[in-house]
C-alpha cells in the first residue's frame, strides 16, 4: 500500500516537472565536430600559449640548394590531383582582365613581365566568430578584422593592376565565413602558366586575462608565419617581412612556425605560402593605429615592396 502511494507521488511530480529518463526516441541533434582537423589553429591568434612555435630571424640567409626539392605543403596534397575540378567543387572566381598601360608618347617604358601569379588572400569573412575587437570608447566603434583583411588586399591589388603584376583575389566575396577549404581549393585549381605564391593577410589577437575585455597592452607588432618544413616558404616570409617592419615602425616580432598542426591554408595550398599577421586588433593602442588610413597604406606598400622584390629577385 505505501509503495503504492510513493510510487503515485513519484508520477505526479514526473507529470509536473519532468523525468531525468527521457523517452524521446527522435534522432539525436548532432554535435559540433570536435576532429583534431577543426582543433587545429588557423591562424596565430588562435594558436594556444602553450604550443611549441619556433621563431626565427627574418635576417638570417636561407640556402636553396639547387635541384633539391622543398617541402611546401602537406604530403597528402597532390598538385596534379590540385587541377581536378568536381561538381561540388567552389567555383574560383577570374580575377580581373587587366587593362594594358599605354606608355608615353614620348617614352618608351617597358612593361612588367609576370615571374608569379600572386594568390592573395584575405583571411576571414563577415560571418566568422570572433575576429573583431571590443567596443572602443564611444560604444560604437569596432575592429573588424575581415574588413582589415580586405582593405589591405583591395590596396595590394590598387598597385599591382598598374604595375602589370599578375594577381587572384582568392575571396573577393565579403559575407562569409572561413571558408579555408574554399580557400584552398580556389588557389590550389587556379590554372596559370606562372608559379603561383599564396600570401594571406590577417590581423592578430592576443589571450585575454579573465575579467578583460582588451588583450595586454605589452603584446603588439608584426610576425609572418611559412609552412615549417619549407625553406623557400621562409624566404618569402623573410622578404614580406623585412618591408612590414621598416614601413610601419611596428614591434618586431619575427618569423614563425609551428612544427605541428600548422595552419590550414599553408599546408594545404599547392604552393609556397606565407601567412602576414599585421598588429593585434585587441590591443587598444594598436588596434587605433590599424584602423587609421595612413597605418593601412603602410601595410599595403610593405606587401607590394616584397611582391616587386620577389617578382625581379625570384626565390
Amino acid at each position: 500500500m505505501l509503495q503504492s502511494i510513493l510510487n503515485a507521488i513519484r508520477s505526479f511530480f514526473a507529470s509536473l516537472f519532468g523525468s531525468k529518463k527521457s523517452t524521446n526516441t527522435s534522432t539525436p541533434r548532432p554535435q559540433p565536430s570536435t576532429t583534431a582537423e577543426n582543433r587545429i589553429p588557423q591562424d596565430a591568434s588562435e594558436v594556444p600559449t602553450d604550443s611549441l612555435v619556433v621563431v626565427a630571424n627574418e635576417m638570417d640567409e636561407v640556402i636553396l640548394p639547387v635541384d633539391v626539392s622543398d617541402q611546401d605543403f602537406d604530403e597528402d596534397v597532390k598538385v596534379e590531383d590540385a587541377k581536378k575540378i568536381t561538381a561540388d567543387s567552389p567555383v574560383a572566381p577570374q580575377p580581373p582582365t587587366l587593362t594594358p598601360v599605354s606608355p608615353a608618347p614620348e617614352t618608351d617604358i617597358p612593361r612588367h613581365q609576370p615571374r608569379y601569379l600572386w594568390c592573395l588572400d584575405n583571411g576571414h569573412g563577415k560571418r566568422t566568430a570572433g575576429k573583431r575587437s571590443p567596443v572602443f570608447d564611444d560604444g560604437i566603434t569596432r575592429f573588424f578584422e575581415y574588413e582589415f583583411n580586405r582593405d589591405i588586399v583591395k590596396r595590394i591589388i590598387e598597385q599591382l593592376e598598374k604595375i602589370g603584376v599578375q594577381y587572384f583575389n582568392v575571396v573577393p566575396e565579403v559575407d562569409t565565413d572561413d571558408f579555408l577549404e574554399g580557400r584552398v581549393n580556389r588557389a590550389n585549381r587556379k590554372q596559370s602558366d606562372l608559379p603561383k605564391l599564396f600570401v594571406s593577410v590577417h590581423s592578430n589577437a592576443a589571450p585575454t586575462a579573465p575579467g578583460s575585455a582588451w588583450g595586454p597592452p605589452t603584446v603588439s607588432g608584426i610576425e609572418t608565419w611559412f609552412y615549417h618544413s619549407s625553406r623557400r616558404g621562409r624566404k618569402l616570409a623573410a622578404v614580406f617581412h623585412k618591408y612590414l617592419i621598416e614601413e610601419t615602425g611596428f614591434r618586431n616580432r619575427h618569423l614563425k612556425s609551428k612544427p605541428e598542426g600548422q595552419f590550414y591554408v599553408l599546408r594545404k595550398t599547392a604552393m609556397t605560402s606565407i601567412l602576414t599577421e599585421n598588429g593585434f586588433y585587441n590591443n587598444k593602442k594598436e588596434a587605433i593605429e590599424l584602423m587609421k588610413d595612413e597605418v593601412r597604406q603602410q601595410i599595403a606598400d610593405a606587401h607590394v615592396k616584397a611582391i616587386l622584390e620577389v617578382e625581379k629577385e625570384g626565390l
